[in-house]
Order: C-alpha cells, then sequence, then structure tokens
C-alpha cells in the first residue's frame, strides 16, 4: 500500500510539474529560462565577427537550431526550433567567408519588446542616443566585456515582425551596418556604404538612415543598379552596382556631386587620406585620379573631370566611386633612394655648388654637360629611380638657379618616403601655386617643390627651385622649358 501511495504521490507531481511550465511564453515558447545565457542558446545571433561560415553552422548546430546554408549567396539561416518567439537568425558572410551581419526576425511585437527589456537592457545594452533620418529605428550598444566586442543592434521595431540587425560596433568604412556616414563637415562629402558583400537592403537601410529617397525613374533593378536621390544641394545622388550573377552582392558605389559645385582635389585629397586612402600615382584616361587603401584593396576613383567624348559627355555626373581591386603592384613604392639636392639657389654659384655634389654620400659623378640637347651640368647618381640631376643656371648666370632630379619609374616618383622627408624638412604643400602640378614650400629656406609625371615638361622629374611669386601656372613652367631648350 505505501509503494503505490508513493507511485501516486510521484504522477501527482509530475502533473504538477508540468501544468506549471505550460505557461506561453512569447520569448520562450513555453520553456522559461533559468537566466540570460538560457537565452543566449537561441534567441541571440553569434558576436564573435569574423569567423568562418562552417564555424557559425558548428555553433548553431550545436544550441539545436535548424540550419540551412546557402554557398551561392553566402548566408546561412538558423531556425530555433525550441521557441516560437523568433521566426529565424540569418548570418550573412563577405565573399571570403567570414561572419559580417545577422538579422533575427521576431515572431512579433510583444516578443520583441520584452526582449529588449528583458535580455539586452540587463546584458550590458544601452539604448543609442544617437539619431538618424530613419525615425522607425531605435540603435542599441553594448560596451567590450570579456572576449566579447562591442555590438550595435538597429532594431526596426515598426513592422509586424520586428527585424533586429546585428553587427560589430565599429563603425569603419567597410562595416555593412555603419550608422557614421562619414562626413566631411568642411565639404559636406560623404562615404557610401562600399562594396563589400552587402545586401540591397542592408543598402536601403543605410540610405534611410542617411534620409535619401530611391530614385525608381533612374535606378535599373533588372541590371543591379539602384540610385538614391540625398536632397544635399552639391552631392545629389548616390548610386550602387550589385552583381550581375546573384543581384546581392554589392560591388561598386559613388556618390555624385553637381557638375557646378565639384569639390577641390585638395579637398578631396584631405577627406580620401583621412579616411585611409592614399594617392596611387594613377590615373584614368580622363586624367582623373585614383587613390587606394591597400590593406583593403579598396578603389577610390575620382571621377571629376568631364569628359571629351561628347556621349560620355551627356550622362556625365562627377563623383568619387569605390570598388576592390587589386593595385599593390602598380602601387607607389613605400621606400626609395631619394637623392635631396642642395639649396643655395641663387647665393651660389654653379661651379662652387658642383664641388659640393661631388662630396655627396649618393654621387657617382659630376659633368660639365649632360649631352648636347641638354647643355647643362648634372649630377650621375648612384640612387636607383633618380639617377640624374639637372643643375640649372640662374637668370643671373653663374649662379645656381635650379636643381632638376630625373626620375626613371612613376612608382618612384610617387612614394609618400618623398613627401615625408620633405615635410621632416620643413616644406608644406601650397594650394595656392598647385595649379598643374603638385607644389610643395620652405619659407624659411626660400625654396619650392614641384613634382611633375611628365604631363607638363614631357620629363618625370621633383623640381628644386627658389620660391616664385605667380598668378599664372605658365610662369615657373615656363621658365624650366625655355632652360632645358
Amino acid at each position: 500500500m505505501k509503494r503505490l501511495t508513493s507511485i501516486l504521490l510521484l504522477l501527482i507531481a509530475g502533473l504538477f510539474t508540468f501544468t506549471s511550465c505550460d505557461d506561453d511564453n512569447p520569448i520562450t515558447g513555453g520553456d522559461t529560462p533559468k537566466g540570460p545565457e538560457k537565452i543566449s542558446q537561441w534567441m541571440l545571433p553569434i558576436e564573435r565577427y569574423g569567423i568562418s561560415i562552417d564555424e557559425v553552422a558548428q555553433i548553431e548546430e550545436g544550441r539545436g537550431n535548424k540550419v540551412e546554408r546557402s554557398e551561392e549567396l553566402m548566408t546561412l539561416t538558423a531556425t530555433p526550433q525550441d521557441t516560437k518567439a523568433v521566426r529565424e537568425i540569418v548570418y550573412y558572410f563577405d565573399r571570403a567567408g567570414l561572419y559580417q551581419v545577422a538579422r533575427v526576425q521576431f515572431a512579433s511585437q510583444e516578443a520583441s519588446k520584452q526582449f529588449i527589456d528583458e535580455y539586452l537592457l540587463n546584458n550590458g545594452f544601452v539604448k543609442s542616443n544617437l539619431r538618424t533620418a530613419k525615425a522607425t529605428e531605435e540603435i542599441y550598444v553594448s560596451a567590450p566585456r570579456g572576449s566579447r566586442v562591442s555590438s550595435v543592434v538597429l532594431v526596426d521595431g515598426d513592422k509586424t515582425e520586428p527585424i533586429f540587425w546585428w553587427g560589430s560596433n565599429d563603425n569603419k568604412k567597410t562595416n555593412w551596418l555603419r550608422v557614421d556616414p562619414l562626413q566631411d563637415q568642411t565639404t559636406g562629402i560623404w562615404m557610401p556604404l562600399l562594396p563589400y558583400g552587402a545586401t540591397l537592403e542592408m543598402v536601403q537601410l543605410f540610405e534611410a538612415r542617411m534620409g535619401h529617397t530611391f530614385d525608381a525613374e533612374a535606378s535599373k533593378p533588372d541590371k543591379g543598379v539602384f540610385k538614391f536621390k540625398t536632397s544635399h544641394e552639391v552631392y545629389t545622388q548616390t548610386t550602387y552596382w550589385f552583381d550581375l550573377e546573384t543581384n546581392h552582392f554589392l560591388e561598386e558605389s559613388k556618390v555624385s556631386c553637381d557638375t557646378l559645385h565639384r569639390p577641390t582635389p585638395e579637398q578631396v585629397d584631405a577627406y580620401l587620406t583621412a579616411q585611409g586612402f592614399r594617392p596611387s600615382g594613377l590615373q584614368d584616361k580622363e586624367g582623373n585620379s585614383i587613390y587606394y587603401d591597400k590593406a583593403l584593396k579598396l578603389v577610390a576613383h575620382i571621377d571629376m573631370n568631364i569628359p571629351k567624348d561628347e556621349t560620355a559627355k551627356a550622362t556625365f555626373r562627377p563623383g568619387i566611386q569605390y570598388y576592390v581591386q587589386d593595385l599593390d603592384d602598380l602601387m607607389p613604392y613605400e621606400e626609395v633612394d631619394f637623392p635631396m639636392p642642395l639649396f643655395g639657389f641663387e647665393r651660389d654659384t654653379l661651379e662652387t655648388v658642383m664641388k659640393e655634389y661631388a662630396n655627396l654620400d649618393y654621387t657617382a659623378a659630376v659633368v660639365d654637360m649632360l649631352a648636347e640637347e641638354m647643355p647643362f651640368p648634372a649630377v650621375q647618381t648612384r640612387c636607383k629611380y633618380f639617377p640624374t640631376i639637372i643643375l640649372l643656371p640662374s637668370d643671373t648666370e653663374p649662379l645656381y638657379g635650379a636643381a632638376l632630379i630625373i626620375c626613371t619609374d612613376l612608382k618612384a616618383l610617387h612614394s609618400p618616403m618623398i613627401i615625408d622627408r620633405l615635410e621632416r624638412r620643413g616644406f608644406v604643400y601650397d594650394p595656392k601655386r598647385t595649379i598643374l602640378l603638385p607644389t610643395y614650400v620652405n619659407e624659411q629656406e626660400g625654396v619650392m617643390v614641384q613634382i611633375d609625371d611628365g604631363s607638363v615638361t614631357g620629363i618625370t622629374n621633383i623640381s628644386f627651385s627658389p620660391i616664385e611669386d605667380f598668378t599664372s601656372s605658365a610662369t615657373p613652367i615656363a621658365q624650366r622649358l625655355k632652360r632645358l631648350r
């Protein structure tokens, strides 16, 4: 009898336990968690950004979630099996198969609000004060904690089934969920979402965050081209190009500006340099400069010069276009053996200067005349890319008037090491004198430097001469051309 009574008591206790757990909790779907750890098993995307698609699959399968992956689109969908509160978690990967962004879809407004209150706000996330033009979007950020990085959660809570976007809170220019437009306060120019594989939905979110509107008339969705109106008085349009195979991966982007109010080369240079780009020394057929971020293999093409071709001119929109291309083999050398010339222009005689050059470490020989067609004294150097320094007389001969350093390789001419040496010697970029050639001035030394890739004098060179106050771009250039004839 006692044994029967014990069995009945166990059955009653089990029935009571089962009934008490059968409440319809919108977050847990009937399985009340003991704490945040239980919630995180099926509710949260992984915060280890940059791991491989195989690693994400292994973790999600370990959680008990159903996993489906698309190698073509580089996505992985994890469907929770122990809750009805979350429809799915979709992971997005770049072309290298590395995790960048996650998209969490809740089943209801109630579930998403409870999640914010009971999980986000109790687990290191705070609501950001940052406001964007997308009125329905809320932004939550977490601080790093232990091995956990800072995440940003973008919540579009206005939907019947709210969407939470989850990504790294770094606001780098390559971030697919970037909140910061990386806008220059002086010129107003900003950086669009960059071509690292973001989807159309992410582009639309970014453009809405900027307050831009989709231009259906100008866009060509069937060709993967999407344009947005900005309402900015100068930078009037953004354009995004997606891959033709799947129309899924962002491959190129561009900010276009008004033709009559294009930023100056100096403004573009200052902005792109601040964003991690460097001049490549390369130009397109229209003479537009190309900037490059070597670490990212990312090109910023400065498309500002109006095309000569009439057909191209009719549809031309100046701007900056971004795309991925490996230009490493075409990039300037990081280091070069540059022969800094002697100064003393308009002060020392050519004879005196030639004797001083003969004693310099980089000098191989000093000759009285370089060639019949160039009857000037010269220094033959031991420098690989700068073999010759032509010593030009001043207008009041026989004084030393200028030094023309001949360069045999454009990648050497554009080496950042040269600019660094000039700046350490006291030279400062001079936008007023930079008309046709980049010009640097050292007021204390009274010396001016101009860098010519051959487009002006026909000779690839770096010239050092006395500072010239000129209002016409032809003045110093004409003087040099005259001396070389």
